[in-house]
């Protein structure tokens, strides 16, 4: 009775064993194997260094390095794990940090916190261009209630009209928070810190990209004195009334007309 108590174990622990190897690796097999083909076919590239296995279920890489559209994302010290709580991503962005965190166990919400992480490095994860670059530090909750909070320092904005022109900053600090009906994003606050300009806006930002911004400038210095003239736009007296308006990634500045009684 012992005898075929035995055989019986070994017989169901076998292949039990073999099916939890199997999904134990299955993270690293189609980090490896699956993803360079699927993104060799959307047009783009993923190479994946030093791949295996993580606890208590993902993968783990010393490097991942995506490419789309001529930009490359290079991720370092790769962590992705599935926890009871939900997915989580940590990795190094050459001197920044990058976790992603999931709510529930299909990440349906959560977040993504990024530290010290050059803006225009993430392009590859964004859908169009954007014309801000710099030092990011901030955090995107998505979901049904997305929103974003942070802040860009010592980069730059570039306007595509009236004329091309870059706009250096010391610091633009965001707060906006999506519609969930019309995807639209509701700018609550906008801060650009200078010099040569400082101001802030607030509006809409649509869910194609579309800025419906109205700008107040507290601050103007030369050499954006001269582009503000040379475009057109007004440069006194401060505090000046703009409009931000084309997309995030070819913005424009328009004169608004001056309110009543001023």
């Amino acid at each position: 009775m012992a005898a075929a108590r035995r055989r019986w174990v070994v017989w169901l622990g076998v292949p039990l064993a073999a099916l939890l190897l199997a999904l134990w690796l299955a993270p690293v097999l189609l980090v490896q194997f699956a993803l360079p083909p699927l993104a060799a076919r959307s047009g783009g590239a993923i190479e994946v260094t030093g791949a295996r296995p993580a606890l208590p279920f993902g993968f783990a890489a010393a490097r991942l390095r995506v490419v789309r559209d001529g930009r490359e994302l290079v991720l370092d010290e790769l962590r992705a794990v599935w926890l009871p709580s939900g997915p989580r991503v940590d990795a190094r962005v050459a001197a920044g940090t990058l976790l992603v965190r999931g709510d529930d166990l299909f990440a349906s919400r959560g977040f993504v916190r990024v530290q010290g992480i050059a803006l225009e490095s993430l392009q590859p994860l964004f859908g169009a261009p954007l014309a801000v670059r710099g030092q990011a530090d901030g955090v995107w909750r998505f979901g049904p209630e997305a929103s974003v909070e942070g802040s860009v320092s010592r980069g730059a904005v570039t306007v595509a009209r009236p004329a091309p022109f870059e706009l250096p900053f010391a610091q633009l600090v965001v707060s906006a928070a999506r519609d969930p009906a019309t995807r639209d994003w509701n700018v609550r606050w906008v801060d650009l810190q200078g010099p040569p300009l400082s101001g802030n806006a607030t509006g809409r930002i649509g869910a194609d990209g579309a800025l419906a911004l109205t700008a107040q400038v507290r601050q103007l210095e030369e050499p954006v004195r001269s582009f503000f003239a040379l475009a057109q736009l007004p440069t006194d007296p401060l505090p000046l009334a703009l409009s931000l308006e084309g997309t995030l990634a070819a913005p424009r500045l328009s004169a608004t007309a001056p309110a009543a009684g001023r």
